[in-house]
């Protein structure tokens, strides 16, 4: 018994069955976490070893260089990044998507662990750190003051912000930046403990051991068992002051100044002119993004509304909340637009209510049916399965409307059994839409159950929502559709619109024409097959491209290193600038980021988009420009300072890099300059620049071992005093109450030490005798590089090609090989072509094996329903002409190929053969009910003529709104109208090629099919009549 006939036995378990499915979706909707992207664990780790005051070089050759060693042990690194600078090394590894990240986390750990031995001594912490989607800052507020400096106001920021943000449900973490808490800061007198012939080394450690809290293990005292905990930890600066550091009796209050300030602060925060403080809130895994968001801003607000931070004004700057629901939202209007749309083409074909309501019912079923699996599946509603659902609106009635115009079409054979027909019916195109459902699903076959590629866990969210929707729709066409269709009166002359009547008979005379002239009908295939040559070589590809934010940044291109006295004028010039400009470029807020370690940046928030009256990329021109010459450097538009003061990239901008890779970080600086300067001469390309070329001077102090010994000292005193001269050392944390206060050692006033000063500083040896540090050392100040890069341990230095507007990735990777084929690179010295470049290649293998893959699953299910070889590939020419479709779309759309466009592709795979599904079952049922094949395949098309025509219009309808929207992902992320765009244009345009050709195709692959079969009869017929030789 078929489901058909249950439901039309069962009527009200029918209808009950589908409401309880229906409620229990809408209740599981309420259920639903909001959230920005599904929660991730993305295959990177970060380890940060923090080492201040030190040189890029030092940095490479006692950090970096044994860590990539260690770390270069572990199986499954697919690329090892590291940098080197002033303020330490950083390393991101990234592994393959199919790892365990927990154990790879505890690997990389051990690996770090095996060498900490080799690493400096003063290393305190080494942060190893996993990437996580939740780890991205829920919301960003920045605080600037008007009527004074935010920088000495932790304490206050702490308690009136930090604190009873943190208390909120579900926030994770608040992170202050811009402002530091004090320390405790112990500056020794250069004279005095030269005077008392202090080591430096055995004081450090003599305060260190001085300040400590253990644990001895347990005491047991009759019944009871006591923890025993040595402490001798420091509680006062009156304790510091005491502490006896050498035999004499000498404290060290004699020789230093200890005291509890404020600690330095090398980087500095402006927002719209003023001192800033950023304040980073984090959720917690699991918690409702948008209720965190919410609930957060509403503290905020009442804080603002108690006083408690007069004077000051607060920005939100990033808000996931926002973008969540302000993207869902778009989501959700574009497909209740897609809806109407698809009722409206519904209505124009059938012109009858009740069927047109009865046919559209089928959306909001599945789509509560796909909300109630959704929450059973452990799916939370994010922009990835959101655009799932949506994108499944037009495509929910297709089972629907075949279904429901067959079922009709048996009403007007037999008007006196509509129980009859309607089974009948149903039966009829059973097999064609269980084809289609199981086609249009298969194409997410792999990445279902494989997920184990960047592009596979993507697909991964968007697919389940979406074949659970499509089974759904299944299930209602077969079952509740055929027991409404007995129960509704169907219109009168439902096969008699005018319009399509003429449709069929033109349609009809077509197809006898291309089927009786057959070699110019296969010549046209081949010619509209070929003329995808035309638009794949215009359209613009870029798998990776701009993110549709409306903000940019400005970086710095410094000559030199500065402090933040010299660099802040220059960053509130380009301020002044864009502020006098605000208008005319559309601002919302100027933020900048200035740091002595790491660079500048300036970065732009703009208006909104219901606002904007230019395009972002006019903008960055006008500014561009504008730009003031500053004395310090340059200010480069899209240049993005990252850790270190390097380009981290920008996806905000077209811009492709170029990596030389080699020995030496001055061989490489000169031949990234040389190599800039030969892509810059290209007009393709905006602007050229080598983002680690630039150079800072560097003073080195280069102990004379001869000299030091033959003076009675240890080169490792001599090192010693210079590293507390300077960059200081950092002891053990004091406790003050439930916090732990930083303390450093160091030279009294070491900020402001000058070269000459250096030298003068007086080194004592044993016997009291004391010599300046000239007498030591030798001075040479030289350029040196800012930082050292690293990719799978060799040195890089990368070169940043910003390319102008609507620039093409492909174009502009053939000028790059092209422009350095015959570069004469010295001997051990290669390029490479970036990161962006790579992961468009790898993306596009990935894909194209996806698209591959699941074509063959397609002919597979096709073969295996209609129990032929044959006729599944006259239906695959669908697909090709699908892609053709594609290209001609994005071209008269004008339209970048890029990652969404591709996964466009692989869900019209699946949808686009259902018309030929449709059509060459309808075909061979009537030829086995007694047609000749030219007639079946004329009758068929005209009957099916219709039903193809609603599916497809309703599918293009209910995409059109995406088409011709720009939201993107989260609101600010990749817009979604290269897929809606890919999916409704190569729809189009398959349909209309298939429904003419197809039938062609059709009559000549079963007579190649048949002709090939004579063929091996014949041969097997001269075979058995050759005689047998004795």
């Amino acid at each position: 018994m078929t489901l058909a006939e249950i439901a039309l036995k069962r009527p009200v378990t029918t209808i009950m069955l589908f409401v309880s499915c229906v409620v229990f979706g809408l209740l599981s909707a309420r259920m639903l976490k909001l959230e920005f992207f599904p929660e991730l664990d993305a295959p990177f780790i970060l380890v940060q070893v923090p080492y201040p005051g030190s040189t890029p070089k030092e940095v490479e050759r006692e950090i970096v260089r044994p860590i990539e060693e260690s770390l270069a042990t572990i199986s499954g690194i697919d690329r090892m990044f590291s940098n080197a600078d002033d303020n330490g090394a950083f390393f991101f590894l990234v592994f393959d998507w199919n790892r365990n990240l927990k154990v790879k986390l505890s690997e990389v750990r051990e690996r770090v662990d095996a060498v900490r031995g080799e690493l400096p001594k003063d290393i305190q912490r080494i942060q190893v750190l996993k990437f996580s989607t939740n780890d991205e800052p829920a919301l960003q507020i920045r605080l600037s003051s008007t009527t004074g400096n935010l920088l000495d106001a932790y304490d206050l920021l702490e308690r009136r912000i930090k604190r009873p943000l943190e208390r909120i449900p579900g926030v994770a973490s608040v992170e202050l930046s811009g402002v530091e808490p004090n320390e405790v800061r112990i500056d020794l007198l250069p004279e005095r403990i030269a005077s008392h012939n202090i080591d430096l080394n055995a004081l450090s450690q003599r305060i260190q051991s001085a300040n400590f809290s253990t644990s001895a293990g347990l005491i047991h005292d009759g019944d009871h068992r006591y923890r025993v905990q040595p402490v001798g930890e420091i509680r006062s600066l009156e304790e510091y002051g005491n502490l006896v550091i050498n035999d004499a009796g000498l404290r060290l209050r004699d020789v230093a100044e200890i005291r509890y300030v404020q600690r330095e602060i090398n980087f500095r925060r402006i927002l719209n002119g003023n001192y800033a403080v950023g304040v980073d809130i984090r959720r917690e895994r699991g918690a409702n993004l948008v209720d965190v968001c919410a609930d957060v801003l509403a503290e905020v607000n009442k804080i603002e509304a108690s006083g408690a931070l007069a004077g000051i004004e607060l920005y939100i700057i990033g808000n996931q909340g926002e973008g969540i629901t302000s993207s869902l939202g778009e989501l959700v209007k574009s497909g209740a637009q897609g809806m109407l749309f698809a009722v409206l083409i519904l209505y124009f074909f059938l012109r009858h209510w009740p069927s047109t309501l009865m046919v559209s019912l089928s959306v909001p079923i599945c789509i509560a049916i796909s909300l109630g699996a959704m929450y059973f599946l452990g799916l939370s509603l994010n922009v990835l399965t959101m655009m799932g659902l949506l994108l499944g609106v037009g495509m929910l009635v297709d089972n629907a409307v075949v279904v429901t115009e067959s079922i009709y079409q048996q009403r007007e054979k037999r008007p006196g059994d509509p129980v009859g027909t309607a089974i009948e019916g149903t039966r009829m195109v059973q097999l064609a839409v269980s084809a289609g459902t199981l086609t249009s699903i298969i194409v997410f076959l792999p990445n279902v159950f494989g997920g184990t590629t960047q592009v596979g866990v993507f697909l991964y969210y968007v697919a389940m929502p979406m074949s659970v929707a499509l089974l759904a729709s299944w299930f209602v066409a077969v079952s509740i559709i055929p027991m409404l269709a007995s129960r509704i009166e169907p219109p009168k002359g439902v096969s008699q619109v005018r319009i399509v009547e003429r449709w069929k008979l033109l349609y009809g005379r077509l197809l006898h024409w291309t089927l009786n002239h057959r070699g110019w009908s296969l010549m046209g295939v081949l010619l509209i097959f070929a003329s995808v040559l035309i638009p794949a070589n215009v359209v613009k590809t870029d798998f990776f491209g701009g993110s549709g934010k409306r903000d940019f940044n400005i970086g710095y291109e410094l000559n030199g290193r500065y402090r933040l006295e010299q660099l802040e004028p220059a960053a509130r010039a380009v301020e002044a600038f864009l502020l006098r400009h605000k208008e005319e470029f559309e601002i919302e807020s100027v933020y900048s980021w200035l740091s002595e370690d790491q660079g500048m940046q300036t970065r732009l928030q703009l208006v909104k988009d219901d606002r904007a009256t230019r395009p972002l990329e006019e903008i960055k021109q006008a500014v561009r420009d504008g730009l003031p010459k500053l004395a310090i450097g340059k200010a480069v538009v899209d240049l993005r300072q990252g850790p270190g003061g390097g380009n981290a990239g920008s996806t905000d901008t077209p811009s492709v890099s170029v990596n030389i890779n080699g020995d030496s970080t001055e061989v490489l600086t000169e031949v990234a300059k040389d190599v800039a300067r030969i892509l810059a001469t290209h007009d393709e390309f905006a602007e050229v620049r080598a983002d680690d070329a630039q150079e800072q001077q560097e003073v080195q102090l280069r102990i004379d071992r001869d000299r030091a010994s033959n003076l009675g000292f240890d080169p490792a005193q001599v090192g010693q005093l210079i590293q507390v001269a300077m960059r200081g050392v950092p002891l053990r944390e004091f406790r003050q109450g439930d916090t732990e206060v930083p303390v450093l050692l160091r030279f009294k006033d070491a900020e402001s030490l000058s070269l000459d000063d250096l030298k003068e500083i007086r080194i004592t040896r044993a016997d009291g005798e004391s010599v300046p540090l000239s007498a030591l050392v030798s001075v040479d100040v030289s350029p040196s590089a800012r930082q050292i890069g690293r990719q799978d341990r060799k040195t890089s230095q990368s070169i940043t090609i910003d390319l102008k507007p609507k620039g093409d990735m492909g174009k502009a990777r053939e000028i790059i090989e092209s422009s350095l084929k015959d570069y004469p690179f010295p001997t051990g010295y290669t390029y490479d072509l970036g990161q962006r470049f790579q992961d468009d290649a790898a993306a596009a293998a990935e894909m194209m094996f996806l698209l591959l893959l699941s074509i063959v699953l397609i002919y597979m299910v096709m073969a295996a329903l209609f129990e032929s070889a044959i006729y599944p590939i006259a239906i695959l020419i669908s697909i090709m002409y699908a892609v053709v479709g594609v290209w001609w779309t994005f071209l008269v759309w004008d339209t970048t190929f890029s990652v969404m466009a591709f996964i466009g592709i692989m869900i019209l795979t699946g949808v686009v053969v259902n018309n030929g599904i449709v059509l060459v079952e309808h075909v061979n049922t009537l030829r086995r009910a007694g047609h000749d094949r030219e007639q079946a395949l004329i009758l068929g098309g005209q009957e099916r003529l219709r039903p193809i025509l609603i599916t497809t219009g309703t599918t293009f309808l209910g995409l059109l709104p995406l088409c011709i929207s720009d939201v993107g992902i989260g609101g600010n992320g990749p817009a979604y109208f290269p897929m809606a765009r890919a999916i409704a244009g190569g729809l189009v345009f398959s349909t209309a090629i298939t429904l003419v050709v197809l039938p062609t195709v059709y009559a000549s692959l079963e007579d190649a099919s048949e002709a090939i079969k004579r063929g091996w009869r014949r041969a097997g017929t001269r075979s058995s009549r050759a005689p047998v030789e004795a």
